[in-house]
């Protein structure tokens, strides 16, 4: 049940991003007598085993729960590139598998005896409305990928398009509505009394403001050692892959800017003419020696190619030509913006009235500013360069020419640099995370002492899947005797 479970909610989230067809029906050949002996055989091979008892319990090779999470261990180690061929590999999926079954059944054994495992009839009323209307939009989302439900449709189209997504579920899944809900009250019901038994080893025990200062303090140290001096690793982590960051290198500062649009010939033709100087002078610094090869002995003089035309030099000054064309297409504006500028207007009033770039329109960046470092890797040069050339806040840079038209900067703070602020939403985000760690660190040495009290037996199929709980005791033991060592005394 739990892996059907899985698969029809997986497989709602998987359609959104493939197109729906339905499989059809086709008669099944007749198999040979060798082939049919051969299946029976496979089938006896394939009979399930007995793995383990655990208090009584018996678990079974064809565990439901047991396969559902064997395989989210195996496609999870697939992912990382663990070969499950290897011996090592396909040990620590099988007995992480059998930890999770053995792990349930010790914390509902707990939550009895400690009488903790009553719930109540209102709360198993709660978990059926939600599954029921998770089914409801199940069977909704089947029917319209099916393409038998649609905005237009009658009452009746509608009730016939559910009855095919509801037969679809069935043929696929084995699952109806009553034990999707059956399965979904069990499983919420398993994750209160696991809640309830926290709650018990936890006795009381949370997480102080002074571990939440020191968690952000090791992020900070930690950030600080990877980004202190390499602007551009930090702008590519934090830029390119949207990483967090709690260290600022020193040395940003804050640019506003109004881009001006400028026509597209005239600015292709000054980048054009940029790159080609750029590339001329490139080859002129890594021109190779080119030597003539002799004619082979009693050969004749091989006749020499048609010289390619070389195109025409690019000059500084033929670029510099383009962009003062640049700027001249949009002097009577610039003027308009110096003009208002010195009469008063704020600078920002400006943006909104004549800049172009949509970056300036979001008021969050806006009020800080684009962050530009003399090393930054972000930024068009032509914008980078005159953002540094700013001597003091509030000064406002001449007219540049750059790759998307024609930029006019201010300088409007320093970006303090060091570690950023701990607000009071980033202490909740790792107070919840400190407690979900220690919650774990908790139970998972709870499990262990349950479990080496627990009588749990495996067979000879199930040695490939066994846990030495003994020697987990030991490795934790050791290391929190190295982790209390590193402490230092105060």
């Amino acid at each position: 049940m739990m892996k059907r479970l899985f698969c029809i909610l997986l497989s709602v989230m998987l359609l959104a991003a493939a197109p729906f067809a339905l499989a059809e029906d086709t008669p099944a050949e007749e198999a040979p007598a060798e082939e049919a002996a051969a299946e029976e055989t496979a089938a006896e091979e394939a009979a399930p085993v007995l793995l383990a008892t655990i208090s009584g319990e018996e678990i079974w090779s064809d565990n439901e729960k047991l396969a559902y999470v064997y395989d989210y261990y195996t496609q999870t180690a697939q992912s990382y590139g663990y070969d499950m061929e290897t011996p090592e590999v396909l040990a620590l999926v099988r007995q992480s598998a059998m930890y999770q079954i053995i792990k349930s059944k010790l914390i509902t054994d707990k939550a009895a005896e400690l009488g903790l495992d009553t719930v109540t009839d209102e709360e198993k009323k709660s978990f059926e409305t939600a599954a029921r209307e998770d089914w409801k939009n199940a069977v909704d989302y089947y029917a319209e990928q099916m393409g038998n439900l649609t905005e237009t449709s009658t009452d009746e189209e509608k009730e016939a398009a559910r009855a095919d997504a509801v037969a679809y579920i069935k043929e696929n899944f084995n699952v109806d509505e009553d034990l999707y809900v059956t399965e979904v009250i069990n499983s919420q019901t398993e994750d209160v009394l696991t809640r309830r038994v926290e709650e018990y080893v936890l006795a009381g025990e949370t997480v102080t403001d002074e571990e939440v200062q020191q968690y952000f303090d090791d992020l900070v140290k930690e950030d600080q050692e990877q980004y202190m001096n390499d602007v551009a690793t930090y702008e590519f982590y934090t830029q390119y892959y949207g990483q967090s960051s709690y260290y600022t290198p020193e040395g940003y500062r804050g640019i506003i800017h109004i881009l001006l649009p400028v026509d597209e010939e005239l600015l292709n033709k000054w980048k054009d003419l940029s790159a080609r100087l750029e590339e001329q002078e490139s080859k002129t610094e890594e021109e190779p020696t080119v030597t003539a090869e002799a004619p082979a002995e009693g050969g004749e003089p091989t006749a020499e190619p048609e010289p390619t035309p070389e195109p025409e030099p690019v000059t500084q000054e033929m670029v510099d030509a383009a962009e003062q064309e640049i700027l001249d297409s949009v002097q009577g504006t610039v003027d308009e913006i110096m003009g208002k500028l010195e009469s008063g207007t704020s600078f920002v009033d400006l943006i909104k009235e004549y800049g172009t770039d949509s970056g300036m329109k979001d008021e969050a960046r806006l009020a800080s500013g684009y962050p530009v470092h003399n090393d930054s890797i972000l930024y068009d040069p032509a914008f980078q360069k005159a953002a540094m050339e700013l001597e003091k806040i509030g000064d406002v840079s001449k007219p540049v020419v750059g790759q998307y038209g024609v930029h006019i900067l201010q300088y409007l703070r320093d970006v303090p640099g060091g570690a950023t602020e701990l607000t009071d939403e980033m202490k909740e985000e790792f107070r919840a995370t400190l407690q979900e760690e220690l919650i774990n660190s908790k139970m998972s040495s709870a499990i262990i002492e349950w479990a080496l009290a627990a009588d749990i037996e495996y067979t000879e199929d199930g040695e490939p899947w066994k846990i030495d709980f003994a020697a987990e005791a030991e490795s934790a033991a050791e290391e929190a005797a190295a982790e209390e060592k590193a402490v230092p005394a105060e």
